[in-house]
């Protein structure tokens, strides 16, 4: 996984891409996300070393439907 302010990359054999919440996102435009509902799954998730690729993934969610509010 790599990261870069607004951008969020993962290669295809990560372990992130198996996960529940990136299945949920992928399969919606960004202009279907909701940023509520992106936050709440992400307070819902234990702040540890094996879940920085999903926060990573769901922060990059938020600050992308962030453009789209400007």
């Amino acid at each position: 996984m790599v990261g870069y302010q607004i951008n969020w990359n993962a290669s295809a054999s990560e372990k992130v891409l198996q996960h529940e919440l990136y299945t949920k996102y992928a399969s919606l435009t960004f202009g279907e996300i909701q940023p509520d509902d992106v936050k709440a799954d992400l307070a819902g998730i234990m702040a540890t070393t094996g879940s920085t690729a999903i926060c990573a993934y769901l922060a990059w969610l938020l600050r992308t439907t962030a453009f789209l509010e400007e």
